[in-house]
């Protein structure tokens, strides 16, 4: 392998000139994800970054180099209580320290980096000067196990699965259903029934981009709130509720990265009944959240969107679709395929660094406990 150089970004000017690099290097990746996008990351840096009272978020991007070429980014945030150098905690971690809108927040390399990458957390925990730092990595799982089993100068708190779930379609769509499970058949069979029997004509339809997304993000977050409302499902909270979530959302809509963004669309007789938000990547779309009307649940309108939108792909010649992560029946009776990442808390391997990040990080799922119980209390 050849000689790689690590540049560290620091100011939103540097940020804004990698730009074109990080770009380029997203088309050499066949798996990419939304939340690795260099647009994402620029939106969600001037959406959730924050510098008030003794906390500072700063930018602590790591970039290789090959030559002239980028081969891998990890975008980091350094948050610190305290000056630069003279801190008295800090958090190194992940863009996306949000409620779940950056789903999966891994670093964006071509194949033969990850070792490399992973390589970095070690060097980044080597300059620490004062105080305590914990890190937070994320990394597919393999690969993860195998560096803190071999590098011994970071020291892991805790760690946390992550399954994301990934559907092969092949090339049409009566072969694909033929594989299914006898149960999502006779779901499928229901659904398109039902609606035959109450005279509802389904309509599919994707939207493409600002001009097209724009106008029905109101009819989105409501029926997301409506979903999000929804008992006898799985449960979720409502993600776009907060104004600064929609921000995030808009400002994805305003940038580049808004030709990446689809919102799929089932009607019945003319209504829009669910609607659900997806990215087009370089092999796959990406399947977001949701929303749909629950006058309409009875007739499994969502599981109706996702067939369509499976038989939309396979006509497309898009060879995956991403059901994102989480581990629930929604996604599972699909038979996808199960890709496993880890997120483990850790900090630099030495006796009273381990003693206060375990104490600290007890107070702060104390915390976290307590503010739950007050939200189910209110």
């Amino acid at each position: 392998m050849s000689y790689l150089e690590r540049k560290i970004i620091r100011t939103e000017a540097d940020f804004d000139a990698l730009a074109g690099a990080w770009r380029r290097l997203e088309a050499q990746v066949a798996d990419l994800l939304p939340f690795q996008t260099y647009d994402w990351n620029r939106v969600w840096w001037t959406t959730f970054s924050q510098r008030t009272g003794l906390r500072k978020d700063e930018l602590l991007i790591c970039a290789l180099f090959s030559g002239q070429d980028l081969v891998a980014v990890l975008p980091l945030s350094n948050t610190h209580i305290g000056t630069h150098y003279f801190y008295l905690y800090r958090y190194v971690r992940p863009f996306g320290a949000d409620p779940n809108l950056t789903e999966l927040r891994l670093p964006l390399c071509l194949p033969a980096y990850r070792e490399r990458v992973l390589q970095c957390w070690e060097e980044i925990s080597r300059e620490e000067l004062f105080g305590l730092t914990e890190f937070q990595l994320v990394q597919d799982a393999h690969s993860a196990r195998h560096f803190l089993q071999t590098h011994h100068a970071l020291h892991a708190l805790t760690s946390r699965e992550i399954p994301n779930f990934v559907l092969r379609l092949g090339t049409d769509w009566d072969s694909f259903k033929s594989q299914l499970k006898r149960n999502i058949k006779e779901s499928l069979r229901r659904c398109y029934n039902s609606l035959k029997r109450d005279q509802l004509e389904p309509e599919f339809c994707v939207l493409q981009g600002r001009e097209q997304i724009l106008p029905l993000l109101p009819l989105f977050y409501q029926l997301h709130g409506m979903r999000a409302a929804a008992s006898d499902t799985v449960q979720h909270p409502d993600y776009f509720a907060a104004p600064r979530h929609r921000a995030l959302l808009e400002a994805l809509l305003n940038s580049p990265f808004s030709e990446r963004c689809l919102l799929l669309t089932l009607k019945l007789n003319g209504k829009i009944v669910a609607l659900r938000l997806a990215f087009r990547m370089e092999q796959q779309v990406y399947l977001y959240y949701s929303g749909y009307d629950l006058n309409y649940g009875q007739y499994s309108v969502m599981t109706t969107l996702v067939a369509e939108t499976i038989q939309w792909a396979i006509r497309c010649g898009i060879p995956s679709i991403n059901l994102s992560v989480g581990e629930d029946v929604s996604k599972t009776r699909w038979g996808p395929e199960q890709v496993d990442y880890l997120e483990f808390h850790c900090v630099k391997n030495s006796g009273w660094r381990r003693l206060l990040a375990e104490h600290i990080f007890r107070l702060k799922q104390w915390r976290k406990a307590r503010q739950n119980k007050l939200v189910l209390h209110t």
